[in-house]
């Protein structure tokens, strides 16, 4: 059966009706794709934002990395390489090295291990003999030795037998470099 012949007005509604489906369709396939790269663009900016702070991470262990290899080159210190259980006799040993090589002459060293402190591994009370540029260098010296030392206590005395020489009693103490590392360190 053949389709009726349509007239003018009829192709003018199929056409008013196709324009309004096609812009339907448009419209609505337009907000779902609209939707879709909204949310790509979202997961997007987050992936940005992530990788953004893993740079920053990244670049803050970089230059702790960097603060830490200048710091064990100026102090001349690797704990790596520091044993635990023999470290107080090794930093005696070059406290000895260092003051002889610096032309002071040292007394006794007295050693006694950890004053109740859980972040020091020992102490030392030393007496030395010498000039003072000779004092001055040791007493330089000390941060280059290789060990964690602090200063606990120093006294300066001349000696009236021997014009131009010092006596020096000097306290040190040798930190465990591990248990700083454990504890909070407060805010000053």
């Amino acid at each position: 059966m053949p389709l009726p012949a349509l007239t003018e007005r009829d192709r003018r509604t199929i056409r008013f009706a196709a324009i309004g489906l096609g812009l339907y369709l448009a419209v609505f396939g337009g907000w779902q794709t609209f939707g879709f790269l909204g949310r790509r663009h979202v997961e997007y900016r987050k992936l940005q934002h992530e990788a953004a702070q893993l740079r920053t991470q990244y670049e803050l262990y970089g230059s702790r990395v960097t603060r830490l290899e200048r710091l064990m080159e100026t102090f001349q210190m690797d704990p790596a390489r520091l044993a635990k259980n023999t470290l107080v006799a090794k930093a005696a040993a070059a406290l000895q090295q260092s003051a002889a090589s610096g032309g002071l002459q040292l007394g006794p060293i007295r050693e006694s291990l950890n004053r109740g402190s859980e972040r020091e591994l020992g102490t030392f009370q030393l007496e030395a003999m010498g000039q003072v540029p000779a004092l001055m260098a040791f007493l330089h010296r000390l941060r280059g030795l290789g060990f964690p030392l602090v200063i606990d206590t120093l006294q300066v005395s001349s000696d009236p037998a021997r014009p131009g020489m010092i006596k020096v009693s000097l306290g040190l103490i040798l930190l465990d470099y591990e248990q700083w590392d454990k504890k909070e360190v407060p805010d000053a």
